[in-house]
């Protein structure tokens, strides 16, 4: 498995050396590469190699709302009858409302669009019985904050500087009580 998770890292360098995201974290490639080849869990705070102007100007980007997007699958399985969304961590992935309103614009439907922009294989929400989209009501004391990569929600495709593989702006924030949420099936 740390074979297979260098050999992803370093396919990933190669694509993010010509993308938005890459090009947004101030990162070197040998930087993105030592924060790939720790092992989640001991990964460092972003706070360690971001700049508080760079994290400031990355988290104005969540001031209009925040929303998540996940599967029917998991919705049912994890969200419904709990009482807050997240990880037993206390960590939630979340995205700009605004890029959400423009990722749903641009996909028309097609759940492929999704899986792209949000990093997850092809196939994945589709196999999972589509998507839910989750808008957040009030998150102002939920501790909004760059993901580490520690997060229970990192997947094999998070990488360093806030922003998914798909170019997509992301943050976490804290679980989320389930009465601030408007759950919609897309």
């Amino acid at each position: 498995m740390n074979v297979m998770r260098k050999f992803i890292a370093a396919i990933f360098l190669v694509i993010f050396s010509v993308t938005t995201a890459f090009a947004a974290a101030p990162l070197s490639p040998e930087q993105m590469q030592a924060i790939l080849a720790t092992p989640k869990g001991q990964r460092p705070a972003p706070e360690t190699y971001l700049s508080q102007s760079y994290i400031r100007h990355h988290l104005r980007k969540f001031r209009k709302g925040v929303s998540i997007v996940t599967s029917v699958n998991s919705f049912e399985k994890f969200m419904l009858h709990a009482d807050k969304i997240g990880h037993e961590d206390n960590t939630c992935f979340v995205m700009p409302k605004t890029v959400c309103d423009a990722i749903e614009r641009e996909a028309g439907g097609d759940i492929s669009v999704w899986e792209r922009k949000l990093s997850f294989d092809e196939g994945y929400f589709k196999n999972q019985g589509g998507l839910v989209r989750i808008d957040i009501l009030n998150f102002g004391d939920l501790h909004l904050r760059i993901p580490s990569g520690n997060e229970a929600g990192a997947n094999d495709y998070w990488i360093p500087g806030g922003w998914t593989v798909g170019d997509t702006p992301e943050a976490v924030t804290d679980q989320i009580p389930k009465t601030r949420i408007i759950v919609r099936f897309l």
